[in-house]
């Protein structure tokens, strides 16, 4: 009986996604509320990507000397320090191109917000974008650390931030990986 169901199951699946396809390309209501969420999703975890390789990153490397094997020690221990130096006056805040481009995300994840407004309820609109603007540093500064602290709270906290699963096992949405 198990075998008899699963080809119905994914012909009834097919047939819902083809009729919410046409729905929408009828109505050009744009794109569905799955999408629009999996937009701001993927948006986000672009943000989260940036700030876990910013959050307390490695010392540079040591310098080697033009024809010896051994490094430098004089060389390794200023590059070092110099480092140290720069990630206490940083605080943990992001260079000017690392904001740049933060704040290019926090950008597309308001137009999503704006352009697709009526798929959201009124006070999640307002406390995502109270949280975008914290994010931004728009409310007082803040640390690369406390940024992740937002990103973690926002993904806790929404229900569209969540992806629901869909049973379906993982090999068989990546080929080659069973």
């Amino acid at each position: 009986m198990h075998n008899s169901m699963t080809p119905a199951l994914m012909l009834l699946l097919a047939i819902r996604k083809g009729f919410r396809l046409l729905f929408y390309a009828v109505f050009q209501m744009g794109k569905s509320k799955e999408e629009i969420y999996s937009n701001f999703r993927q948006t986000i975890l672009d943000i989260e990507r940036l700030l876990l390789m910013r959050d307390n990153p490695p010392p540079p490397p040591s310098a080697l000397e033009w024809g010896s094997s051994k490094p430098s020690t004089n060389n390794n221990e200023s590059a070092v320090e110099l480092f140290n130096t720069k990630q206490s006056n940083n605080l943990q805040t992001l260079s000017a191109e690392d904001l740049g481009m933060l704040l290019l995300h926090i950008h597309e994840c308001r137009n999503i917000l704006w352009q697709s407004r009526r798929r959201f309820r009124s006070d999640v609109l307002r406390n995502v974008a109270e949280d975008l603007a914290e994010l931004a540093g728009e409310r007082g500064p803040v640390s690369v650390t406390q940024q992740l602290h937002i990103i973690s709270r926002m993904s806790r906290t929404y229900p569209f931030m969540k992806v629901i699963s869909s049973s379906v096992p993982f090999e068989m949405i990546i080929p080659g990986t069973g």
